[in-house]
């Protein structure tokens, strides 16, 4: 398919897309920023679409992650508040108490958890390191990884 047919063929899709990133947004500026995102994700990905995909949904797809995308970025600033400030700056600093704490608690995870949150925190080893040294996959590590700091959370939980 040329550049100039492709064009064509995205160009008819670009009111559907605007239209599910209003939906999504509540802001046509912003969802102009969103079906630009996904228009240029469409054109990087041009010569990977064959003609018999439903590019109709695909746009809409990506329409509407390009969207969700943006809403992510967007956290709403809260005011400070400076009581609640002052009180946690007089307080004592319990950091390297709650991390002593959580060390007595890995003790008590399986045997690859604890490998990979003391490879982690107390060798300061990357994620490529430690996948490298325990020989296992990027989603491996990320579900043990998952996996250990929703057990210590309720190991801490029940004990403080």
């Amino acid at each position: 398919m040329s550049p100039e047919e492709f064009k064509n063929m995205i160009v008819r899709q670009q009111p559907a897309m605007q239209r599910m990133a209003e939906a999504v947004l509540h802001d046509s500026d912003l969802a102009e920023d969103a079906v630009q995102e996904a228009m240029i994700q469409l054109w990087q990905q041009r010569d990977r679409l064959d003609s018999e995909r439903n590019l109709e949904a695909l746009c809409i797809t990506l329409a509407k992650r390009r969207s969700i995308d943006l809403l992510r970025k967007q956290q709403p600033m809260e005011p400070i508040n400076e009581e609640a400030l002052a009180v946690a700056e007089a307080e004592p600093d319990n950091t390297e108490e709650r991390y002593q704490l959580a060390l007595s608690k890995i003790k008590h995870l399986p045997a690859l958890q604890q490998r990979v949150l003391l490879l982690k925190y107390e060798e300061e080893k990357s994620t490529e390191e430690i996948i490298k040294e325990l020989n296992i996959s990027h989603a491996n590590l990320y579900t043990t990884l998952s996996r250990a700091y929703a057990t210590l959370r309720e190991m801490l939980r029940n004990d403080i």
